[in-house]
């Protein structure tokens, strides 16, 4: 939603360039045809160029007033939606550097229960990456110690309880 508020400001800025420029034109055309002493040829330049600047009005009103029906909109969903954000406390950038850090979070997560279930261990290099993570002592590290408590517990019980906790919905909580 911020990419595409950016993006509407961005069009109604230009939209006032738009705009500064085809009066510009108009104001040129209407000072040329002003003057009694000028060719035809210029003066019939000037006529066009002044027809064809508001030949476009109606259109490029429309146009505006959708633009700016489409950024009302984009910020009332916003606002709507801002409270149910996670990381609303957060300035835009720190907002999407702590989702993508929750994102990789539960992505190494869900490799770790994976690994874990098939393999009973972690391959070398995907442990690394676990490592790279920020929260991977408080985190990572928790979440890797429940699982391979839950595997060891269900491996004493017998094959019934190892395959009771294949079929579990992974641990991994949701995005908020």
């Amino acid at each position: 939603m911020y990419g595409q508020l950016i993006d509407i400001q961005g069009k109604l800025r230009h939209a006032e360039s738009q705009l500064l420029r085809r009066e510009a034109k108009i104001a040129e055309a209407e000072e040329i045809l002003a003057q009694d002493d000028i060719p035809k040829s210029v003066r019939l330049g000037a006529l066009a160029d002044k027809i064809e600047q508001e030949a476009d009005i109606p259109t490029w009103d429309m146009n505006l007033k959708g633009a700016q029906q489409e950024l009302a909109d984009i910020k009332a969903i916003m606002a709507e939606l801002k409270p149910q954000c996670k990381f609303a406390d957060l300035d835009i950038l720190r907002q999407s550097e702590a989702i993508q850090q929750e994102e990789w979070l539960l992505e190494l997560q869900g490799r770790a229960e994976n690994f874990m279930l098939s393999s009973g261990s972690i391959p070398a290099d995907h442990l690394q990456t676990m490592r790279c993570h920020p929260e991977f002592k408080e985190r990572l590290v928790p979440f890797i110690t429940n699982m391979a408590t839950q595997i060891s517990i269900a491996s004493e019980k017998g094959p019934q309880e190892m395959c009771a906790l294949l079929g579990e919905v992974s641990n991994v909580p949701l995005l908020k």
